[in-house]
């Protein structure tokens, strides 16, 4: 019999212990209401929207500046500086052909923050005149311009 009341009394501690100690601690939370304005005898019910939040692209168009440098800059440091023309045109060749080397995978990179910084801002119709034309585009005109005085040089 003692061991009978024993296991009775472990029984009724583990339920207690278990069971009764699990309480549902999810505290209310409080359900909007609408609020109610009193206009001459009628009652409107105007419900709480979420605050009109401004768009600021400042931090949109700093990182297009700065991929958008970071493409100029290397290409001159590379190849316009030297005049190398045939470096610069394969280089170029390399980025657009998603090339695995480190100098395309970086410019690749520095493309693609630029024309999704791009999209974001445009979407949000921020002004993008100083973004017309992307880097790499940039990049060809310069080998077009640097290619035809290199040929009225030898000329």
């Amino acid at each position: 019999m003692p061991n009978l009341k024993k296991s009775y009394f472990i029984i009724a501690l583990i339920i207690f212990f278990t069971g009764c100690t699990q309480v549902n601690k999810t505290p209310d939370t409080p359900k909007k209401k609408p609020v109610v304005i009193k206009k001459e005898n009628k009652v409107v019910k105007k419900i709480m929207k979420k605050p009109i939040v401004t768009y600021n692209c400042s931090k949109h168009t700093k990182v297009m500046t700065h991929a958008s440098n970071y493409i100029l800059e290397e290409f001159e440091k590379g190849y316009f500086i030297q005049k190398d023309v045939v470096g610069a045109k394969a280089q170029l060749f390399l980025i657009e052909s998603k090339s695995p080397t480190i100098f395309a995978e970086n410019i690749n990179a520095a493309q693609e923050s630029f024309v999704n910084n791009y999209k974001i801002a445009k979407k949000n119709r921020w002004n993008l005149t100083k973004f017309k034309t992307s880097p790499l585009t940039r990049i060809k005109d310069k080998i077009k311009v640097l290619e035809e005085n290199i040929e009225q040089w030898k000329s």
